[in-house]
C-alpha cells in the first residue's frame, strides 16, 4: 500500500504525462499551474520552445482529478491545504520540481471566487487561520444545504505525516550510478545479479532476478530495498566500463531513475564477462 507521500508523488508525475501527451512539437519546457479553492478552480499550461502555447485543463485531459487528490492528500488537520500548485517539467527526463502555497490569493487579479466556494473550502479542509482573502470572499449568511465535498475528510484520518502542502517541491532521478562491487547466484530457483555500489554492500544497489513479477513479467529488479519494477527494461548495452539500461517510464517511476540509466562499472575484466552472461539468462530483450 503507497503513502500519501508516494501516492502525491506519482500524481505529480502523472500530471507530467498528461502534459507531455499533449504538448506541440518542440517543446523546450512546460508549466504547470493549478489554482483552486473547494471545487473552483483554474489550470493552465504553458509550453516554453519552437512552438510556445498556452493549453486550458479540456485540452490536457486527466488533470483536474489528479489535482483534486493532490489537495485532499496535502491537508494538515488545523493548517488545511494548498490554493496553488506550480509544476515544472524538462524534455528527456522524469524529474520535476516547483511549489505549493497554503495561503496566497492563487487567482489572478480580479477573479471573483463564488460565494459557496470558500465555506465549501473550509467545511472540506478546517484551518485554525485563515487567509484574509478567503474570509472576505465568504458569504455573509450561510447558504442552507452545505455540504463537505472532498472524499479526503470520509477517509479515516491517520498519524501519517502529509505530503507538502506549502512550499518547495524538488523530484531528481537518478540518472548514473557508479558500482564497485558485483555478485550472482542462484537460491530456490531464483537466479539473482547484484551490482552494489560500494564493496561493503552498504550503499545503493541494483538487484535483477528472473523470478516472475505480478504483472506476468519474467524477471524483477530492484534498487535498495524499497524500490522494484517487473519488468520495463526495453534495451541494454553493456561494454567493459559501463551497463546503460533504458527503461520505459513506469520502469524508472518505480525505480526512481531516469528512463536511461548509466551504471559505471569498476569491475574485473573477468567480473564484467560474468555479468554479461549472467545478464543474458534473466533480460531477454
Amino acid at each position: 500500500m503507497r503513502s500519501k507521500h508516494q501516492e502525491a508523488h506519482r500524481l505529480r508525475l502523472t500530471i507530467g504525462d498528461l502534459a507531455r501527451a499533449a504538448a506541440p512539437p518542440g517543446w523546450a519546457g512546460i508549466t504547470v499551474h493549478r489554482a483552486q479553492v473547494s471545487r473552483f478552480s483554474r489550470t493552465v499550461v504553458t509550453y516554453d520552445g519552437a512552438e510556445a502555447a498556452v493549453r486550458e485543463p479540456d485540452e490536457v485531459r486527466g488533470l483536474d482529478a489528479s489535482f483534486q487528490r493532490l489537495r485532499e492528500l496535502s491537508y494538515v488537520d488545523g493548517r488545511g491545504t494548498w490554493f496553488s500548485c506550480e509544476l515544472r517539467f524538462t524534455p528527456r527526463s522524469r524529474s520535476y520540481h516547483g511549489h505549493v502555497d497554503a495561503d496566497a490569493f492563487p487567482f489572478p487579479g480580479g477573479t471573483d471566487i463564488p460565494g459557496l466556494a470558500p465555506l465549501q473550502e473550509l467545511a472540506a479542509f478546517p484551518r485554525d487561520a485563515v487567509p484574509r482573502w478567503l474570509l472576505d470572499a465568504l458569504p455573509t449568511a450561510v447558504p442552507f444545504g452545505l455540504r463537505e465535498t472532498d472524499r479526503f475528510r470520509r477517509e479515516p484520518s491517520t498519524p501519517e505525516p502529509a505530503p507538502v502542502f506549502s512550499g518547495e517541491l524538488v523530484y531528481t532521478p537518478m540518472e548514473h550510478m557508479a558500482v564497485h562491487g558485483f555478485g550472482h547466484g542462484e537460491n530456490r530457483r531464483v537466479f539473482a545479479v547484484v551490482l552494489d555500489e560500494r564493496t561493503t554492500g552498504d550503499g545503493d544497489r541494483l538487484c535483477f532476478m528472473n523470478r516472475q513479477s505480478m504483472t506476468g513479467s519474467p524477471y524483477w529488479v530492484t534498487r535498495g530495498a524499497m524500490r522494484g519494477t517487473g519488468g520495463g527494461i526495453t534495451s541494454y548495452v553493456l561494454d567493459d566500463r559501463r551497463l546503460v539500461l533504458h527503461l520505459t517510464p513506469e520502469a524508472a517511476d518505480d525505480l526512481e531513475t531516469e528512463t536511461v540509466l548509466t551504471v559505471d562499472l569498476n569491475l574485473k575484466p573477468a567480473e564484467t564477462e560474468e555479468l554479461r552472461v549472467a545478464l543474458q539468462k534473466i533480460i531477454l530483450v
